[in-house]
């Protein structure tokens, strides 16, 4: 299967006492980021990421920095694959077309969700997307609030992800919760709120995939329907 773009590509061995690849700034970005694919962001460390690239941890440093530095070229690096859709599309059109596929995108790299809703808006490859995100939404009338609608989009479905990262670093990512709920007997003082979440329970329990995907497009339907809301509201202001 082709990589996709920005990912790294495989490289072949190197015949038995031939030449090592040329060590460059992008192989070690690139070997990082599959590590990063593999074990997610905080799942390695400049040592092994040196033995990948059978070089020593200070070689890493000299062409790329210290790990902070490789992280932040790794997070650079997913946040290029996003798309930034066509600005001739309606606001919450260029919202859906941005969040929707960024998901998988994201989702694909433990870790790195977490560290954009920390630093996205210094994120070199984010800029882009940010300028005309908030072009859009100025242009729809949302006016000096345009910047905090869009830290409400990116951050919530941000930290979506995020949840379900951590869900899948404490070992129950495929609905292992949602399953212990469902055994469990009712809480004391339990009502019809508990009874009707058991279906969702159930649901979660069984698919939780397809569970995820749809909360995390209910949460982005329901944020576009409240921030056109707004929107209206302060239109008349």
């Amino acid at each position: 299967m082709a990589a996709r773009p920005g990912e790294p590509r495989t490289r072949r061995p190197s015949p038995r006492g031939g030449p090592k690849p040329r060590l460059t700034p992008e192989l070690v970005v690139d070997t990082a980021l599959r590590l990063t694919r593999d074990h997610g962001l905080d799942g390695w460390t400049v040592r092994q990421l040196a033995h990948a690239l059978g070089t020593w941890p200070n070689t890493i440093a000299h062409h790329v920095g210290d790990r902070d530095a490789v992280l932040d070229a790794v997070v650079q690096r997913v946040v290029a694959l996003m798309p930034n859709p066509p600005a001739d599309l309606g606001w919450q059109e260029w919202f859906r077309a941005l969040l929707l596929p960024s998901r998988d995108i994201i989702a694909g790299y433990t870790g790195v969700a977490r560290r954009l809703v920390r630093d996205g808006a210094t994120v070199p490859a984010a800029l882009p997307i940010m300028d005309r995100g908030i072009g859009l939404l100025a242009d729809a009338g949302f006016g000096p609030r345009a910047p905090l609608a869009y830290a409400v989009l990116l951050n919530t479905s941000m930290l979506l992800i995020a949840l379900d990262d951590d869900r899948k670093l404490a070992g129950r990512g495929r609905g292992e919760a949602a399953a212990d709920l469902m055994a469990m007997a009712p809480p004391a003082g339990a009502g019809a709120g508990w009874e009707a979440m058991r279906p969702w329970l159930r649901e979660w329990a069984d698919d939780p995939d397809a569970s995820r995907e749809r909360l995390y497009r209910y949460t982005i339907e329901s944020l576009l329907t409240g921030l056109e809301a707004d929107r209206a509201a302060g239109a008349g202001r």
